[in-house]
C-alpha cells in the first residue's frame, strides 16, 4: 500500500509535463495584454534548466476548452534564458499541454524577445521562483 501511495504522489507531481496541465490559470502577459499565459503550466525543466511555457492570443481567464472556436491555439515554447534561446514546441490545439517527444533536442533559435516577445521576458524574470518539473 505504501508503495502505491508513493507512486501516485510521484505521478501527481509530474502530471503537468506528462499528461498536460492539470489546471489552467490564464493570466495577461505583462506588456502584451492581448496574450495570456498559463501560469499553472509554466515550470523549469529540471534536466535542461529551460522554462517551459504556453500562451495564446485572445484568451480569457478560463480553461482553454471553454474558449470560443475563434480563439488561437496555444503556442508552446522552451525558453533558455541564459543562452537567449528558444525551442518552438509547436501548437497545442487541444489545450492538453503535451510536450513533443525529445523536445529538448529541438532546434534552438536565438532571440527570446523576437520569438516569444514579452511572454519570454516574463518567463525569464520568474524563472527563479517557478516550480521545477521533470519530463
Amino acid at each position: 500500500m505504501r508503495r502505491l501511495v508513493v507512486c501516485l504522489v510521484g505521478l501527481a507531481l509530474s502530471a503537468p509535463f506528462v499528461s498536460g496541465a492539470s489546471a489552467e490559470n490564464w493570466q495577461p502577459v505583462p506588456g502584451d495584454p492581448s496574450f495570456r499565459y498559463d501560469s499553472d503550466f509554466m515550470k523549469v525543466d529540471e534536466q535542461s534548466g529551460m522554462v517551459v511555457l504556453r500562451y495564446a492570443s485572445g484568451g480569457k481567464a478560463a480553461p482553454y476548452a471553454t474558449w470560443a472556436a475563434s480563439k488561437s491555439p496555444i503556442m508552446m515554447f522552451a525558453v533558455d534564458c541564459a543562452a537567449d534561446g528558444v525551442i518552438d514546441l509547436g501548437l497545442d490545439y487541444k489545450g492538453d499541454g503535451k510536450l513533443p517527444k525529445n523536445w529538448r533536442a529541438g532546434q534552438k533559435d536565438t532571440g527570446i524577445g523576437a520569438i516569444v516577445g514579452p511572454a519570454g521576458k516574463m518567463a525569464c524574470e520568474k524563472k527563479d521562483s517557478l516550480p521545477k518539473a521533470a519530463q
